[in-house]
């Protein structure tokens, strides 16, 4: 599998060559951050669903709550209503006492189950409140991951100008780009942590270059 985040020194070599920067003690201080974000980054995208490179898997923010309710929240209460001291008559062994050990321990078992339903359920509630705000879980990571690093490359590289570029044909693509070096520093790193190559990212480059100090 393709290690991401790595910003190793092929990487930085692009880098330079794209954000057209030399100042090398700016870019080490850059790296040592963007190593900092990347593993974050990292370690969020490879345990949470969503449809970036190393992610577990896919799924929405209905689709998660409805999960959670369906095989967590409802069995789980279930569970904590079969268990209780009045449903013990349920579990007599007699005639079988000599198979079977002492049953688990109910006030702990309880509480256990208790602990359970309370965190999936607010996990529940949260994924809900997401979905009315209109918020997407695909959508909401790439926009810290880039708001992250453009702080970053804001504080190390100030004179990196927030540019959009001009639109220039692309060799061996059937497109047009905007080339400049902000929006090409910008790419490489997000590409780099996230493992998606051909994002161009837009509308979150506008939003630098109409505001400079978006999100700073």
């Amino acid at each position: 599998m393709e290690k991401l985040a790595q910003f190793d020194e092929i990487w930085m070599a692009a880098f330079r060559e794209k954000s057209e920067i030399s100042d090398e003690a700016a870019l080490s201080a850059l790296r040592a951050e963007l190593l900092e974000i990347g593993a974050r980054y990292r370690r969020i995208i490879e345990t949470t669903p969503c449809d970036l490179k190393g992610s577990p898997f896919n799924k929405t923010l209905t689709q998660r709550a409805d999960w959670l309710l369906a095989h967590v929240v409802n069995p789980a209460e279930k569970l904590i209503a079969a268990i209780a001291e009045q449903q013990r008559p349920w579990f007599s062994t007699w005639p079988y006492e000599h198979e079977f050990a002492e049953f688990p321990d109910r006030e702990k078992l309880g509480a256990d189950l208790l602990s359970l339903l309370a965190y999936s359920t607010r996990l529940m509630n949260n994924l809900r409140g997401e979905q009315h705000g209109d918020a997407a879980t695909n959508q909401e990571l790439r926009f810290y991951i880039f708001m992250e690093i453009y702080a970053a490359v804001r504080r190390h590289l100030p004179g990196l100008t927030p540019r959009q570029g001009v639109y220039v044909s692309v060799d061996n693509e059937n497109t047009r780009r905007r080339v400049d070096p902000f929006p090409a520093a910008m790419r490489h790193i997000y590409a780099e942590i996230t493992g998606q190559k051909n994002e161009q990212l837009v509308r979150l480059i506008q939003m630098c270059v109409q505001d400079p100090n978006w999100h700073l």
